[in-house]
């Protein structure tokens, strides 16, 4: 479920959708089942990350050890290109949830000149670097 890129995904078309093809009445009860169902972060992680080795392979990419002895609310995947920071903090569809933290880490690194930006696909963050080539 989710496993591919959508242009122009409405997320609240398909929840709707959801809860009538699974007859579910509240949205609370259809975002827990979807939680379930959903492939869980890292999976996105690693398909980002690979899909921007793969666009750009010179770059320097990483993806960001988390956990208990991290610090928090940085982004999941860095990525320096061409001598510019990119930060991309990974969300998994439509259940996705940006901590305020991860909301003010993504601030404070655009106001210090680098790029970022909340993504879930590859195509997302590819968007960014390119948005950052034409500038």
């Amino acid at each position: 479920m989710l496993e591919k890129y959508e242009k122009g995904f409405d997320e609240k078309k398909f929840i709707e959708d959801f809860m009538i093809s699974k007859e579910i009445a509240t949205k609370k009860d259809a975002m827990k089942d979807l939680r379930k169902q959903i492939k869980k972060e890292s999976y996105y992680q690693d398909k980002i990350k690979r899909g921007l080795q793969k666009k750009y392979p010179e770059a320097f990419i990483r993806k960001v050890p988390q956990g208990a002895y991290c610090q928090a609310g940085i982004p999941d995947i860095l990525m320096i290109y061409k001598g510019h920071y990119f930060g991309f903090e990974v969300k998994r569809p439509v259940v996705g949830i940006r901590s305020k933290l991860q909301e003010q880490t993504v601030l404070k690194i655009r106001e210090a000149g680098g790029t970022a930006e909340f993504v879930t696909w590859p195509e997302e963050a590819i968007a960014e670097v390119e948005k950052y080539e034409q500038k």
